[in-house]
């Protein structure tokens, strides 16, 4: 439904199979968003055809439901150029939204389509009314927040555009934020920007604290976050003004849809919910349920840490074992339910884990009764009796293991009826009127909304009945009444007949059956018209008439330049002022400062200056509302240059008359995102490290490599999160400044489940990232790029002291300036490394294959 017509916001659902798409249409939801056959950021997804998107468009329109295909990649040059022909086809099935993560597609899908209505991804980590007015200007129509954002902050963004906005309200959250994540790049050469998120943050790790193991945790899983349940917030987004509440899920089954769609349509009716409608969101699938960030931080409770799969519905505790029964304590969410509490059931499944000892153990469930402890009280918990099977040996449960429910057959069964029973299915009322005089035409006139009105005309004269009479007029009516409701094959239903033949006619009931066919055709092909839930915009969808549209960079390298010959650029990143000092002297052009919380960078920007070299500040990755105190750091210092990681920080600063050059973070891949970039004051930009190098060779063919630049040493960010980590594991804090600022106390690194350590570190604001252990280096590009033209180059330090960053750029400057050969200057650069250097992505050249298993 348009949000100019939108008495409440949009409820939109996940689709990844055909059963989904039925399941979220028979229960509730307004829209869906499924992926474009081949390219959406859920690869193992079902791979649908052009017929079967035609099909769930049409199906879903006929119902009332809008469809957004999801497109939510980035998209790598070679690609770009192949893709108009592929956006025309798709297209032209008429999809109500695209979802898009790549500023290029979304300005090809615009030069294709003008009219296409877009919606920018999460994926394009839009956190601040900036960053979301900067995207409109491309011609979005909709912003996904990011779902690290609070009522409050999502309020304020509100206020401050009048885009569309869309907010996640149920399923899974990720720990990293969306389009920030290198995690599965790094760990398992699939890229979450291409759909092939490996899940990294639902793996254990352990944690070592200065270098020894820190044990007095039980956050095993440290970044397995909790699923997200905005259930209690949506009177506040409602009240907000958000246009579309989301859920995830594409992965998930279409009971999982059912259940969610029931449960949100009722509360968004403002129907009271009981345990009923709450239980299937549990048994489901869940790994604890909470309001995510929608109330803020809270670290403690966003990470239980113990699990990170599917648990399902607490149950309690075991208090004891008896002859072959489990006896547990009922969780008191469910004893104090009194009527509406909802209690296994024969066949359910049972979760027994002791979370500390890393004992899970399962089962199918035999019988549950409820009972008491002997001589309990009025008031006092009630116990739950299982049995179990033969073959499930009791002696491996323990008192104090806590017990879910985390499957039920008969639960899925009546969800799954909802979609299935043609007599649950939802049905659209329709209206009907019969007319005709004898003599004359037999006409059949049936609409759902004065606007969606069809008639249709029998080849038949209509005739006298030989019996004429009460009788007669009386058996005509309930033979059309029989003949013109029967549409239980349809989308719809009769709410009402409107009967004005002549009295004493007669009609077949072949005509009837022929007429009733003929209409709701009719009506079915009306109601598919893309006009009909998109009632403001233009009839179709308007093509270019040279839709074969290839972006250049206004910046394209000029004929015959000769590029290895350009003065080579060196940029430094240093992440604390001692670094500095260790610069003097070498042959580098600039040094950026990226510092952590509450370090002052007034002297160490004089020291770099005094030192000849020009000081850039670095902006944070993340851009949120009450935020930009950072940024009016930056326009009072005014640096010689700034480093614009999001899209936020480039609003604000673009006019601001300090030189602008953009990093990886604004996941620029293609020579249109480039393109575009450039143009919003940026003078060079980072490629995204989604890249290998000849995807980065492909895209230096089509901009001008004098406007690129590239680290040739970093450790390379794997998550980058609002979630702490360090508040998490090392304290009882829920937020700043209840976790004492921990963070500046200890030197934090995580071992993962190939036995290498990563070096967690906070930014400014207390976000976290995770820093892989092993740098990364591109020295072995060099040669390429130089005569491609690249000539600026940065390399990046992370908590090294003042004389290793010394040695490592020393390295680097002279193999940049052809002193030392690339081949020593890696062995030399691999011996300054704790723990190894890596080649990392840009040398990785193997295509994921494995989508769908």
């Amino acid at each position: 439904m348009n949000s100019s017509a939108q008495t409440s916001p949009e409820l939109l659902l996940p689709v990844g199979t055909r059963e989904m798409l039925e399941a979220a249409v028979n229960n509730g939801a307004d829209a869906v968003y499924f992926g474009v056959p081949h390219w959406n950021a859920r690869g193992r997804t079902e791979d649908f055809s052009f017929d079967d998107v035609r099909d769930m468009i049409r199906y879903a329109r006929i119902h009332g439901v809008r469809t957004f295909l999801a497109m939510n990649v980035l998209v790598f040059e070679r690609e770009l150029q192949e893709l108009p022909e592929f956006l025309e086809k798709i297209i032209s099935l008429e999809p109500d939204a695209f979802i898009i993560q790549d500023i290029g597609l979304a300005r090809l899908i615009r030069a294709i389509c003008p009219n296409q209505e877009i919606h920018a991804s999460t994926q394009m980590t839009l956190a601040s009314a900036e960053g979301v007015n900067l995207v409109k200007s491309i011609g979005f129509n909709r912003a996904v927040l990011a779902r690290e954002l609070s009522v409050k902050e999502i309020a304020a963004i509100k206020a401050a555009t009048d885009l569309e906005l869309e907010v996640f309200i149920h399923g899974a959250l990720c720990v990293s934020y969306s389009g920030q994540c290198l995690t599965s790049e790094n760990f398992g050469g699939r890229s979450a920007n291409r759909g092939q998120c490996a899940q990294s943050c639902r793996l254990p790790y352990r944690i070592f604290v200065d270098g020894k193991e820190f044990r007095d945790t039980d956050a095993q899983y440290l970044f397995s976050t909790r699923d997200l349940c905005a259930l209690p917030k949506l009177p506040e987004l409602e009240e907000i003004g958000v246009n579309s509440l989301k859920v995830e899920g594409r992965l998930k089954s279409p009971e999982y849809v059912a259940a969610v769609s029931r449960a949100y349509r009722k509360a968004l009716n403002q129907i009271p919910l009981d345990t009923k409608d709450l239980e299937p969101l549990e048994v489901l699938f869940s790994r604890g349920l909470n309001t995510g960030w929608l109330d803020g931080d809270n670290h403690q409770k966003l990470v239980n840490g113990t699990f990170s799969n599917h648990h399902g519905m607490f149950l309690g505790q075991v208090v004891k074992i008896d002859r072959g029964q489990v006896i547990i304590g009922l969780d008191s969410a469910i004893s104090d339910a009194g009527e509406n509490a909802t209690y296994p059931q024969p066949g359910d499944g049972i979760l027994f884990e002791n979370a500390a000892l890393g004992v899970s153990i399962g089962s199918r469930l035999y019988a549950a009764q409820v009972t008491h402890l002997p001589h309990a009280k009025r008031g006092d918990p009630k116990l739950l009796k299982l049995e179990f099977g033969r073959e499930f040996d009791t002696r491996q449960i323990a008192v104090g293991m806590q017990v879910y429910r985390n499957d039920s057959p008969a639960l899925e069964r009546e969800l799954r009826k909802t979609f299935t029973d043609r007599e649950q299915l939802v049905r659209l009322p329709i209206h009907m009127t019969l007319s005709g005089k004898i003599g004359g035409p037999l006409k059949l006139s049936v609409y759902d909304t004065p606007r969606n009105t069809v008639e249709v005309e029998a080849d038949f004269t209509l005739e006298e009945a030989r019996n004429k009479g009460n009788d007669a007029d009386k058996a005509l009516r309930e033979l059309a009444q029989k003949e013109l409701s029967a549409l239980s094959s349809t989308a719809y239903q009769l709410k009402h007949l409107d009967i004005q033949v002549d009295r004493g006619a007669f009609i077949p009931g072949k005509i009837l059956r022929t007429l009733r066919q003929a209409a709701i055709e009719k009506l079915d092909k009306k109601r598919t018209e893309w006009k009909v839930l998109n009632p403001s915009a233009e009839a179709g969808r308007t093509f270019l008439n040279e839709t074969r549209v290839k972006f250049k960079s206004a910046a394209a390298p000029t004929s015959g330049t000769t590029f290895a010959s350009a003065r080579p650029i060196i940029s430094v990143l240093v992440r604390n002022p001692d670094q500095i000092a260790a610069l003097e002297g070498l042959a580098i052009e600039n040094v950026i400062m990226d510092f952590d919380w509450g370090v002052k960078y007034d002297t160490p920007l004089e020291q770099i200056r005094e030192l000849g070299f020009k000081a850039g500040m670095a902006t944070l990755r993340i851009h949120k509302p009450g935020e930009s105190h950072y940024l009016k750091n930056i326009l009072r210092l005014c640096p010689d240059f700034a480093l614009v990681r999001n899209l936020g920080a480039l609003s604000i600063l673009k006019e601001s008359g300090i030189p602008l050059t953009g990093d990886y973070s604004l996941n620029a891949a293609n020579s249109a995102s480039y393109d575009w970039l450039l143009s919003q004051g940026l003078s060079t930009l980072h490629p995204s490290w989604d890249l290998n190098s000849t995807q980065l060779f492909d895209l230096l063919e089509n901009i001008d490599g004098q406007r690129l630049e590239l680290t040739l040493h970093q450790y390379m960010p794997a998550f980058h999160s609002e979630y702490c980590a360090f508040a998490r594991a090392l304290t009882t804090g829920r937020r700043f400044p209840e976790c004492d600022k921990i963070c500046t106390k200890h030197k934090v690194e995580i071992l993962d489940h190939k036995g290498e350590r990563h070096f967690l570190q906070s930014d400014a604001e207390c976000r976290n990232t995770l820093f892989v252990g092993k740098p990364q280096s591109a020295l072995k590009l060099l040669p390429r790029l130089r005569t491609a033209g690249v000539n600026h180059f940065r390399l990046e330090m992370l908590t090294e002291d003042a004389e290793t960053v010394r040695r490592k750029v020393l390295i680097y400057t002279q193999a940049i300036q052809g002193k030392i050969s690339i081949e020593d200057a890696i062995r030399e650069a691999g011996i300054q490394e704790k723990y190894g250097l890596s080649e990392g992505q840009l040398f990785n050249e193997s295509t994921w294959q494995d989508r769908k298993k």
